[in-house]
């Protein structure tokens, strides 16, 4: 009997694994996009339940305004060390303001949703943090920021491309400001200071300055607003700093916001 040859199978190639950076970058990729789903389902519960209260106001602001821009570096191609540090920076705020609407939202129905969308936000921001990894990913060429013009704007969300007017970015610091008044006016009985309140006065103030800015778009006006934004930013800092409470720093992240945007009209404005 002859013996029957098979030809022996080869083993089967394993799998390329991933490398250790691509692991991390996927899992800050799954945590942003996941954290943002969080977010909108929570603002879409509390739209419906409570449109225009200081919850909604701050959710949404971090939503379009605040988390977008922030974010928007990750998504660069090719994405570069300054590009991961931008955004683990540029985070700081809208995780702040997300702890301000949680504030806002205890004992609601979205406060878990929330406190989700914190933990998976929070957590890729953590591993945006590359210091002592080393040089993982490439540094960005100098000549780059020349040609990125048109790149940044198709990348930009739609609420940060929608500024990009002076008109545009006059409105939405005018907006932003209302929507920082109408939160510190919702927690100022609760902080019960004077300084709290204080800071609720020139708060109010900026929001007619703001307002003057947005009916006139002359530099004068805009001036007067954005030094109003800088006293009520600088109180409301002293005042949050003296007694935390993390809607009242949702709040300021608005002022800071507003101020950013009324300060970049100014760049362009006679």
């Amino acid at each position: 009997m002859n013996a029957v040859l098979e030809r022996p199978r080869a083993k089967a190639k394993p799998k390329a694994e991933k490398s250790a950076l691509q692991t991390r970058l996927d899992k800050i990729f799954t945590n942003l996009k996941l954290g943002q789903e969080k977010l909108q389902l929570a603002h879409h519960s509390v739209g419906l339940t409570d449109p225009g209260d200081a919850p909604e106001i701050l959710l949404r602001a971090v939503i379009e305004d605040m988390l977008p821009p922030a974010i928007a570096p990750m998504y660069r191609q090719p994405l570069t060390r300054a590009d991961v540090d931008a955004a683990y920076t540029g985070m700081f705020t809208s995780l702040a303001a997300i702890d301000g609407v949680i504030a806002l939202s205890l004992g609601q129905v979205i406060e878990d949703t929330l406190r989700d969308a914190w933990v998976l936000l929070d957590e890729a921001n953590s591993l945006m943090d590359f210091t002592g990894i080393g040089d993982v990913l490439p540094h960005r060429e100098d000549t780059y920021k020349a040609s990125q013009g048109e790149d940044d704007l198709a990348a930009r969300p739609p609420a940060a491309a929608a500024t990009e007017s002076v008109a545009g970015c006059i409105f939405d610091a005018y907006e932003r400001t209302i929507e920082a008044h109408a939160i510190l006016d919702s927690r100022v009985s609760e902080m019960n200071t004077g300084a709290a309140y204080g800071a609720r006065s020139l708060v109010k103030g900026a929001v007619d300055a703001t307002g003057a800015a947005d009916a006139s778009n002359t530099r004068d006006n805009c001036e007067h607003a954005s030094r109003a934004l800088h006293e009520s930013i600088e109180v409301l800092t002293l005042v949050t700093d003296d007694a935390p409470d993390p809607a009242a720093r949702g709040a300021l992240a608005l002022l800071v916001l507003a101020k950013g945007l009324l300060d970049s009209s100014m760049e362009v404005l006679p």
